[in-house]
């Protein structure tokens, strides 16, 4: 004897005609532009040579981009941006 009844199957159309909701449209904020481009960094290997040893000496191991973008949000957070 089942214990529940058997599952309706579903058919593809049921799928589609469950449908969703629409994708929110992206935040843009006041005058703001898209930059022109992604950052770039100098290839001098002093630098970064330098820059690898701070980032070595920190608690937790982060990569280089994430670590670069991190000291410049401290720096304007510094100097008041």
């Amino acid at each position: 004897m089942p214990i529940s009844a058997k599952p309706k199957k579903a058919s593809p159309d049921d799928f589609i005609a469950a449908g969703g909701s629409v994708a929110a449209p992206a935040r843009v904020l006041e005058g703001a532009s898209p930059p022109a481009h992604p950052l770039k960094f100098p290839r001098d290997r002093v630098l970064l040579e330098r820059l690898d040893g701070a980032r070595r000496a920190t608690p937790v191991k982060l990569p280089r981009n994430t670590w670069i973008l991190q000291a410049i949000a401290e720096k304007l957070e510094r100097e008041g941006f």
